[in-house]
């Protein structure tokens, strides 16, 4: 699992940063994104490009956004 915590960072930057490391993944691969917030056109973005998708809000009100190219992974499955 690939990390990125974009916590603290101004807006485009951490969709440009995830779009990016989204872009680099390989097959089995998942980007786990920390942030302050749910970046839903982040999502759009990675559906067009052939990805997938799953955001939770932890305890402390942290979103953490799970992608993958790969189909075959359930990514609630692998929520931490």
């Amino acid at each position: 699992m690939i990390l990125l915590d974009t916590r603290g960072l101004e807006h485009p930057v951490p969709l440009e940063m995830a779009f990016s490391a989204f872009a680099k993944l390989q097959s089995r691969e998942i980007l786990h994104m920390i942030h302050t917030r749910e970046p839903r056109p982040l999502f759009e973005l990675v559906a067009k490009n052939g990805g997938r998708h799953y955001s939770y809000q932890d305890d402390e009100g942290v979103w953490h956004i799970l992608m993958t190219r790969d189909t075959s992974i359930d990514l609630e499955s692998c929520r931490v």
